[in-house]
């Protein structure tokens, strides 16, 4: 290769030149390519816009004309046949579109009636008209004298028609028709033609085009214009030049060239409803650059810097020669040449703040793909946390649901045993409602992310706020009492009652009570009244404790703002339990307020809510009733299946309890043992089981062969959301119940599932 090795300076820096001009012509032309193709993919993309804009455009005009037709179909004049009254009703109706008229037509095709010939003139047949096929010259150009039969489509078809331009012999002009059957009990009776000027459609394309290189026209299914703007070539009536469309396609994008021979690029759309096609193109010369004249002047620009370069380089050799060397070195070690080295030669220099913008450029790309990665990576995150949550939450209350169902099951057999100690039974109270208010909690968890958006589930029933108050205060008292805090009640007689839900009014008044434990020094006082003040019911709770500030009382109910104390043990908080508390109230009806002398005067939390008439007190059920459950249920035999055994045995000895007989399975297999072996009436299911889950249990003893007859399938489950709920029905369950089960809900089921 001794020839391509270079011989000096001049021959290095021709090379160097060379290597530097070429990749920039090419890019540069490569540059321009892109940037044509862009500009003409963007252009077309905004025609196949316009396109689709102006054919739902011109359908709406065409369905504005179909709904006038159907108001005079309706019209009891037809029915009477009153053409007298019909005639004077529809003119009044073309008045609102000047040029337009409205035709009635027979069975037979015979005009009854037109809105432009005077009452009782004669009228043609139109359908013997349109099997003339005549054609009319109208300034020049040949258009056919009939709608083409239109209203016998109508007939034909029982739907509106749809014609294509033709010449209106009665207003002297090309027009358009609709045509719609009139129908009764089912059959078309008569067809209704409205014929109205292009000019409509034409004033639409032209008024929704603006750009005035845009040319734009609405063509019929032969292929005759029916409307253009000002910057078409072809005017109403002409033959459309053809373009090429895909067979089906309601859509597409063409080249053509136009009548006026005007290259063109366009798009098209199809009408759905009447097959007329919107044209809309604009005028493309078709090269690759922008213009050839800035296409020439590039090369010429480029050529000329590389020639006069390779002239310099001999003059210049000793000079550039060191400069050259420290260019190459930095390019070399893929470094940006240092700004402050100014050679004085514009070339080298260019060539040196080139490689810099390079530089930068890719370092500024880096980063921006850096970000684009990060942020991909956080959506990414985001979602999985999301789904992470959702997944969570549903575990975290079937997990919570499990160890429910046996204590809430405990609670009603230590209630069947009726102890005659009353503090075990004051004991076993307080855990049934204990389990009955965490099981409502477990079910609202399931809604966290609608608390987040204020969109709260509440259960409307009468409230006792005396009850409430005297849970909340048993709730916070233990907290009360470690905090040295002395907590009192004063509750009116009778106490007050309120539409709402208990659960979340409790939440309330100990979310207060709290914040009051938290802000109060130990040997303080906590009061929390109860009372009737006019149309309201009022819960208040006070504390001797740190106090509010002026310019906190109003914004201490907003989310994340919170009173700050310093040095009291930093219990501040995250700020969410007075928003959550004061949304609560809102919900209800009621206000919050708080009010405070100031800081170290102790402060007072006011709920008010709308009063309501306190129910009629609550009949206990007889206890003949329960000694019938037993007799209906006598003989009659149920397999508990749960993998929690306290769960499956406290059940089974519930059911024992009701006069069922029971057997008990800890996993599927199991099951379906025990069903093919027992034949049990009922089985309760659990879902989750360590071998197979419940519902592939529930399809096995579906199919499971020679059962003499298929036992009640219940689930009880901890899953309780809606989907499930559909799981369990598809796979074949009876009933879905969540746990804990209400044992007087299990019983009806059982009795009225089981027991028939």
């Amino acid at each position: 290769m001794p020839l391509l090795k270079p011989r000096n300076l001049n021959h290095v820096l021709g090379r160097l030149l060379a290597a530097v001009i070429a990749p920039l012509l090419l890019g540069t032309l490569a540059l321009l390519t892109w940037q044509t193709s862009q500009e003409n993919r963007l252009a077309q993309t905004r025609l196949l816009a316009l396109a689709h804009a102006l054919v739902q455009a011109s359908d709406a005009e065409f369905d504005r004309g179909i709904a006038q037709l159907q108001v005079l179909a309706a019209s009891p004049m037809i029915d009477e046949g009153d053409w007298q009254q019909m005639h004077r009703f529809a003119s009044e109706v073309t008045r609102k579109v000047p040029g337009s008229l409205i035709v009635l037509v027979g069975p037979d095709g015979q005009a009854l009636l037109n809105t432009v010939v005077p009452w009782g003139q004669p009228l043609p047949n139109l359908w013997k008209l349109g099997e003339q096929h005549k054609e009319a010259l109208w300034e020049g150009r040949s258009l056919p004298l009939s709608s083409g039969n239109l209203s016998r489509q109508a007939f034909d078809t029982g739907q509106p028609a749809y014609s294509d331009l033709y010449y209106g012999v009665q207003v002297n002009r090309p027009a358009l028709s609709v045509s719609v059957p009139v129908q009764r009990d089912g059959r078309s009776r008569y067809a209704l033609i409205l014929s109205y000027p292009p000019a409509v459609l034409q004033e639409m394309i032209r008024s929704s085009v603006t750009v005035p290189e845009v040319r734009a026209g609405l063509v019929d299914r032969r292929g005759v214009v029916v409307a253009a703007n000002g910057a078409a070539a072809a005017r109403l009536g002409d033959k459309a030049v053809p373009i090429t469309t895909r067979p089906g396609a309601l859509h597409g994008l063409y080249r053509a060239t136009s009548r006026d021979g005007t290259p063109l690029m366009g798009a098209y759309a199809v009408s759905r409803k009447n097959g007329f096609i919107v044209r809309v193109s604009q005028p493309h010369p078709g090269h690759l650059f922008p213009t050839r004249l800035t296409s020439l002047a590039w090369l010429a620009l480029l050529l000329t810097a590389f020639v006069a370069s390779v002239v310099l380089a001999g003059l210049l050799s000793r000079r550039l020669a060191r400069p050259l060397r420290e260019l190459g070195e930095d390019v070399r070690v893929g470094r940006p040449p240092p700004p402050e080295r100014d050679t004085g030669i514009a070339e080298i220099d260019l060539l040196a703040q080139a490689l810099r913008d390079g530089a930068q450029a890719e370092r500024q790309r880096v980063q921006e793909q850096t970000l684009r990665t990060v942020a991909q990576n956080q959506e990414a995150l985001l979602r999985q946390a999301d789904r992470q949550k959702d997944e969570f939450l549903a575990t975290l209350a079937h997990e919570l649901r499990n160890p429910l169902a046996p204590i809430r099951t405990s609670a009603e057999l230590i209630r069947r045993r009726a102890p005659a100690d009353p503090v075990v039974e004051r004991a076993r109270s307080i855990i049934e409602r204990q389990v009955l208010h965490l099981s409502r909690l477990v079910d609202d968890l399931l809604d966290v992310s609608r608390i987040t958006l204020g969109r709260i589930h509440l259960r409307q029933e009468p409230v006792n706020l005396g009850e409430v108050a005297a849970a909340a205060v048993d709730a916070v008292g233990d907290a009360a009492a470690q905090a040295g805090l002395v907590l009192e009640q004063d509750i009116a007689a009778p106490p007050p009652f309120v539409n709402g839900d208990a659960t979340r009014l409790t939440q309330c008044v100990v979310n207060l009570l709290n914040n009051a434990v938290k802000f109060t020094p130990r040997g303080g006082r906590l009061v929390v009244r109860v009372m009737r003040q006019g149309t309201q019911a009022v819960v208040e709770v006070q504390d001797s404790g740190v106090g509010v500030s002026a310019d906190n009382l109003h914004r201490i109910f907003e989310l994340f703002v919170q009173e700050r104390h310093s040095g009291h043990g930093g219990n501040t908080g995250l700020g969410i339990g007075l928003a959550l508390t004061r949304r609560l109230v809102e919900l209800h009806g009621g206000t919050i307020r708080a009010m405070s002398a100031g800081l170290g005067h102790g402060s007072t939390f006011r709920i008010e809510l709308p009063l309501a008439e306190a129910p009629q007190a609550a009949v206990p059920p007889a206890a003949p009733q329960a000694r019938g459950t037993q007799e209906k249920s006598a003989g009659l035999q149920v397999l508990v299946v749960d993998d929690n055994r306290d769960a499956a045995d406290t059940l089974a000895d519930l059911l024992g309890m009701h006069g069922y007989g029971t057997a008990v399975a800890h996993d599927g297999q199991s099951a379906v043992r025990a069903v093919q072996e027992r034949a049990p009436d009922a089985v309760l299911l659990d879902i989750g089981l360590p071998d197979i889950d419940g519902y592939e249990v529930c399809r096995r003893i579906r199919t499971q062969p020679g059962l003499k007859r298929q036992p009640v399938l219940i689930a009880v489950t901890g899953w309780g959301q809606q989907s499930d709920q559909d799981a369990a029905q598809a796979a074949g369950f009876d009933a879905h119940m969540t746990k804990p089960v209400a044992p007087q809900a299990l019983m009806e089921v059982l009795g009225e599932r089981v027991g028939r």
